[in-house]
């Protein structure tokens, strides 16, 4: 009885030891200093593997409607502190902070751009600190260093984030009451021409860089925007990349699965099958269970609006065409209770629901390439994909089409 007493307290001694270890090696921490950063509280945002991080935070009053745990801001300084499996993109979005916000006149909102956000890196034993001043300035002119993977980030952002801040000006020229035709024209010619430059910058910085995880999260940025980048172009790029390094990286594999995702999951191909044993309705699904039918995937979630706008009617055509047509809805939310109250709420309950997955082989927004939500992909009852589609409601003019044939 002794001996085994002994050999428990050595194991809960030696596991103590292992998780303290553990948490030791994997903790990382971000010190922030930012002058003229009026903001009390910032929304963060997980890049990679967001099931991989953890970090401390406290509720902040404004974002609990999106269901986030904020960081706290007093003065304009602030600790980003937590653990992690593997190195991660993080956004910070400041709650309140007006003055990098591209506001449209007259109380219209707002066009959300990334230079008003605060991008960096961290990976397991990160530990400095990040100052800046964006006294006076019109987007968030702060850049994190390290002697690392964040050299590199801000290198591109140095660059890249001016750029997209005089874009958002500019976008909001034709949005003021009194602006001519002629000033509106200029601005567009103007934007483009800014457009032009930024690529420029962005594929001169993947040419120089593509062994680093700012090369990396930008070529999925890249992807996930219509018409930015042809996944042709990223192959070379990919294929520089040292494998050893990244690619186990959630960002890297998210980035591979893409471009090759953009030839399997073309029209004309065979779609790749989606399987998980998590549904909706407890049950495991399966996408070669609705061979027979023409069927419609159907990407979304309850943050999107266009998606919750154009429920109604995906519900009432799946309903007119039932007895050729299935639905697969796949949730791209953050957390099983929003996406369980949003197909509820909805009266989405009427076909099938699932979340899109994570880890090899279940990230269906990367293994379909889905570069914007809704989105919408036709198959043929052999599993074929005839049509890919958006939001627009001649999509299923085109389905009918498909279908009376």
């Amino acid at each position: 009885m002794k001996a085994t007493f002994k050999t428990l307290c050595l194991a809960i001694v030696i596991a103590g030891f292992v998780t303290t270890s553990y948490a030791q090696n994997n903790a990382f921490e971000i010190t922030f200093d930012i002058k003229g950063l009026v903001s009390t509280g910032a929304s963060v945002t997980i890049f990679g593997d967001s099931q991989g991080i953890s970090y401390d935070a406290v509720d902040v009053l404004m974002m609990k409607r999106y269901n986030q745990r904020g960081v706290k801001i007093e003065d304009g300084k602030f600790v980003f502190k937590g653990t992690a499996k593997e190195a991660t993109v993080i956004r910070l979005w400041m709650s309140d902070e007006l003055s990098v916000q591209k506001t449209i006149p007259g109380g219209g909102g707002y066009l959300p751009t990334k230079s008003e956000q605060l991008w960096f890196i961290v990976y397991p034993g990160a530990k400095f600190s990040v100052k800046g001043d964006i006294t006076g300035k019109d987007y968030m002119s702060v850049f994190a260093r390290d002697g690392g993977e964040n050299d590199y980030f801000a290198e591109l952002n140095e660059k890249q984030m001016p750029l997209l801040s005089e874009i958002g000006n500019l976008g909001l020229v034709s949005r003021q009451s009194g602006v001519t035709s002629a000033e509106t024209e200029a601005a567009g010619r103007k934007s483009m021409e800014l457009g032009r430059e930024l690529a420029k910058v962005q594929m001169d910085f993947l040419e120089k860089n593509p062994n680093s995880l700012a090369a990396l999260w930008l070529m999925s940025d890249m992807l996930l925007s219509r018409g930015r980048i042809d996944p042709d172009d990223l192959k070379p790029l990919l294929a520089k990349v040292d494998k050893g390094k990244y690619g186990t990286n959630n960002i890297y594999r998210a980035v591979s699965d893409r471009v090759t995702g953009a030839y399997l999951t073309a029209v004309g191909q065979m779609s790749p099958n989606i399987e998980t044993d998590d549904s909706y309705a407890g049950k495991p699904f399966s996408l070669l269970n609705m061979r027979g039918k023409y069927a419609i995937v159907y990407f979304w979630g309850t943050w999107c609006g266009p998606c919750v706008q154009g429920m109604p009617d995906l519900i009432a055509f799946r309903n007119k065409h039932q007895d050729k047509l299935e639905v697969v809805a796949i949730s791209n939310d953050r957390t099983v209770d929003i996406w369980k109250d949003g197909v509820k709420r909805l009266n989405m309950d009427v076909w099938h629901n699932i979340m899109i997955g994570r880890g090899e082989d279940k990230n269906f927004v990367t293994i379909f390439n889905v570069q914007g939500f809704p989105t919408k992909i036709l198959l043929d009852p052999q599993g074929k994909i005839l049509l890919r589609g958006g939001s627009e409601k001649e999509f299923y003019t085109q389905v009918e089409e498909f279908m009376a044939k």
